[in-house]
């Protein structure tokens, strides 16, 4: 323990300083962390001066009206978090309770590839409580780098450093037509057919940009009448039978293919989506948990789809 006698020797360094200080970098700024409580804004001014005292360095600065952490700051919050997360999960082991795990994605791969696998998930991860919930992918990215997640899907091409990733499958894109709108569309005039066909898909972002680069370039075109904030909200209107839509070909488990025509679009082949499984190491490295997720993940979904 004499090589933690310089760290422990000086006063300013506790857990409930580094708890707060993450508290503080979560919410945004002190007074939204104190929620308006003056003894806490008080309190939590404080106990970073302390820290940056004890470290001899600054954590946080002025910006406009507010303050940004540092990237110091940062360095520390990714460090206590992965302390404080480690601390717990041996905790939950000693007395025999489940460990949390996070696990995050697009909505349409948590509701077509992962849930589906919930079974198989929950049999290689016992006595773990699975917290599933959706993101956009630039916010899950930094979410992973943050530690404040432990899982994520994600497509290859959005990987940062430091994230581990494993490749799971690829992911293509069809257009599904409900038979009302189909009228004998064939996959030979599928092209011109499909301007007079209503569409839907998702409302914007990366994919939407590809799609419409892609159409246009192919000379394909395309009557997007309804814009949805997810793929799985875009297949409701197939359901329907009021819209064909572009979607995912995972999303082919949703329908009934005999009344619900499939047709692969030609101009979205090169757009096909390496989809990983995306870690961050310094967590997994105390909280093991991480790795046997992404084990019981690329067990489950991996190279099926």
């Amino acid at each position: 323990m004499d090589m933690f006698n310089s760290l422990l020797s000086t006063r300013g360094l506790s857990l409930d300083r580094l708890t707060n200080f993450c508290r503080i970098a979560e919410a945004g700024g002190i007074a939204k962390a104190a929620e308006g409580d003056p003894g806490k804004q008080s309190l939590y001014s404080r106990q970073i001066r302390e820290l940056e005292e004890f470290f001899g360095v600054e954590l946080k600065r002025r910006h406009g009206k507010g303050m940004a952490i540092t990237e110091a700051g940062w360095r520390l919050v990714r460090l206590t978090r992965a302390h404080l997360l480690g601390l717990a999960d041996f905790q939950s082991e000693a007395r025999s309770q489940p460990k949390r795990l996070s696990i995050v994605a697009g909505n349409s791969i948590l509701e077509w590839v992962l849930l589906p696998k919930i079974g198989l998930l929950r049999n290689a991860l016992p006595n773990t409580t699975l917290e599933f919930s959706s993101e956009r992918t630039g916010f899950l990215v930094r979410k992973l780098i943050d530690m404040t997640i432990d899982v994520g899907l994600i497509r290859e091409n959005a990987l940062q450093a430091p994230l581990k990733a494993r490749r799971l499958f690829e992911l293509g894109y069809s257009v599904f037509v409900p038979d009302k709108l189909a009228a004998g569309v064939t996959k030979k005039d599928l092209k011109a057919r499909l301007a007079d066909i209503p569409l839907a898909t998702s409302i914007g972002g990366h994919f939407r940009e590809v799609l419409e680069q892609a159409a246009a370039k192919a000379k394909w075109p395309m009557e997007i009448q309804v814009a949805c904030s997810s793929f799985t909200q875009a297949a409701r209107t197939v359901k329907a039978g009021t819209c064909a839509a572009v979607l995912p070909d995972i999303a082919a488990q949703d329908f009934d293919l005999s009344n619900v025509m499939q047709f692969k679009l030609p101009f979205m082949s090169a757009e096909r989506r390496k989809i990983c499984v995306v870690w961050n190491p310094r967590l997994a490295g105390v909280r093991p948990i991480i790795t046997a997720a992404v084990d019981a993940i690329r067990a489950s979904v991996g190279q099926e789809i």
